[in-house]
């Protein structure tokens, strides 16, 4: 009984840590529009709102993505993690429920890769390193890039190349690999289920 509560309790504290960034995020936007609109700067308002739609929908393609995984990891990532913000962007509608790997697979999949680059990423620089990952569909499958914005340390570039090469047995195909320190990218089709 005593795990379970202690289960329960790190949850709701994860939740919490979640609920509180986001609540955060969602007061300095309306800090600035506030800031806009007192200075007078109505196209400068204006532009900032466009800009909060455009994460609001990205935030509900994330959430559509037919694998409830992966959208609440994308989606509460950069609130429990520090070293590496990442950004998400789906292209048009995205359903990951149609592919080779199931959701678990390609849940383990992926977060395998994020979680590896934000525990290897090097915290040196002035700002955190970013990652994006874009998702969209092709004709044989769906398009995960990775673009690493910072550098990963060498462990790090060692860790992923064999996570790579592991995917590369997988029925994953990549189709573009730069891994220098200076630059991260990486793009993967996951294939349709027939």
């Amino acid at each position: 009984m005593s795990h379970d509560r202690r289960l329960i309790t790190h949850q709701t504290d994860e939740l919490l840590t979640i609920l509180n960034r986001q609540r955060h995020d969602w007061l300095n936007h309306v800090q600035v529009l506030l800031g806009y609109l007192h200075l007078n700067r109505t196209d400068q308002g204006e532009a900032h709102l466009k800009r909060i739609a455009e994460i609001a929908m990205q935030e509900s393609l994330i959430a559509r993505l037919n694998n409830s995984l992966l959208s609440v990891f994308f989606l509460t990532f950069n609130a429990l993690n520090k070293e590496m913000l990442l950004e998400v962007d789906v292209c048009d509608q995205v359903d990951l429920s149609c592919l080779v790997l199931d959701e678990q697979d390609l849940f383990s999949f992926v977060s395998d890769i994020l979680c590896t680059a934000n525990d290897h990423v090097s915290t040196d620089g002035y700002e955190p390193a970013s990652m994006q990952v874009t998702l969209f569909s092709g004709e044989r499958g769906v398009h995960f890039r990775f673009d690493l914005a910072g550098e990963l340390t060498a462990e790090g570039l060692d860790e992923l190349e064999k996570r790579v090469h592991n995917s590369k047995q997988r029925t994953v195909e990549v189709t573009e690999w730069i891994h220098t320190k200076e630059e991260w990218i990486l793009e993967l089709i996951v294939p349709f289920s027939k």
